[in-house]
């Protein structure tokens, strides 16, 4: 049966497959590219409203999946709720919100190619912070670690907000030790201890995760000399060898920024970034309050009349080069 155009606030939008999911038809009309799996833009016909829906394998964990997924049902405003999770056949499906944004992978790369206008470091802080804080909740009060934070993974909104779009590989924090195939792995953006198949993975390899995504936006660069999460895993003459530099060192915007700036962000990013977990923050508590630190010292230094004179500006400069 050919479907009709389905038309949404003015705009024709072909549909490309049907879905029927828990008794609901749905209409897609774009494919959308997240963690390698099927996903799609879809219209609800019954609320009039466009979703994303999330097709993840029914593996041998499929229960825990769905179980992990179902409290991400109960709505808050922390974090973007799931509307609908259903296990049928050979596939679980996620319905989600459909957040209108740019995903901030394809905005790094107009970055980079100098086709979109870079986030100023300040202004990454604030967005990362707020991701931070959604991931606070989901560990302390939904007791799940997401496992898959990227670039690809968040959308950057018109309101000027990062928010997390795929839970697809989330898993419970009783589980940590009994993790299923299909729970994310994404490279350089993964904890050491991911990678290197501990056990134990707690929601310490978000906190990595996710100061890979800020050390990216800052710096243009994935940190280790790019190998990132992987760094934990190479033989141990190329991890001596490979450093992490702080943002402050290498940033585009390095001579912009004050030093006073710079110094909390750049310890932020050192402990988020330790190879060993166990260097990191030792809760998510204490790592949220690390970035609000952060942005403390940003806020002071916005503030009408904090715009420094040229003795300060000659201060920062010998900073910067004393280190």
């Amino acid at each position: 049966m050919q479907n009709r155009p389905i038309r949404y606030r003015g705009t024709e939008n072909p549909v490309i497959e049907r879905f029927r999911i828990g008794g609901r038809t749905y209409l897609a009309v774009a494919k959308i590219g997240t963690s390698g799996r099927r996903a799609f833009q879809v219209f609800d016909p019954s609320a009039r409203q466009m979703r994303a829906l999330h097709i993840l394998p029914n593996s041998t964990g499929g229960f825990d999946r769905v179980r992990t997924l179902q409290r991400l049902t109960r709505g808050d405003n922390e974090i973007l709720q799931i509307l609908e999770c259903h296990r049928e056949d050979n596939s679980v499906y996620v319905i989600l919100p459909w957040i209108d944004g740019f995903n901030l992978r394809s905005v790094l790369a107009g970055i980079r190619e100098r086709n979109r206008q870079r986030i100023a470091a300040p202004e990454a802080v604030r967005l990362v912070k707020g991701v931070a804080h959604a991931l606070r909740h989901l560990h302390r009060n939904k007791q799940i670690i997401h496992g898959d934070i990227k670039p690809a993974n968040l959308v950057l909104t018109n309101r000027t907000s990062l928010v997390l779009i795929d839970y697809g590989n989330a898993w419970t924090i009783e589980r940590t030790t009994k993790r299923f195939e299909g729970d994310g792995v994404s490279g350089a953006y993964s904890a050491p201890e991911f990678l290197g198949g501990q056990r134990h993975v707690d929601f310490r390899a978000d906190c990595f995760s996710l100061g890979v995504v800020l050390y990216e936006i800052l710096t243009d660069k994935i940190p280790y000399d790019g190998y990132g999460g992987k760094i934990g895993t190479l033989p141990d003459p190329v991890k001596s060898g490979s450093r992490l530099i702080p943002p402050s060192e290498i940033s585009p915007e390095r001579e912009k920024i004050p030093m006073r700036i710079w110094r909390p962000i750049d310890d932020l990013i050192a402990q988020s970034l330790a190879v060993d977990s166990d260097e990191r923050f030792a809760t998510s508590c204490e790592w949220l309050d690390a970035w609000n630190s952060a942005m403390t010292e940003i806020r002071r230094t916005e503030k009408p009349g904090s715009r420094k004179g040229l003795g300060s500006q000659v201060i920062d400069w010998i900073q910067r080069r004393l280190g």
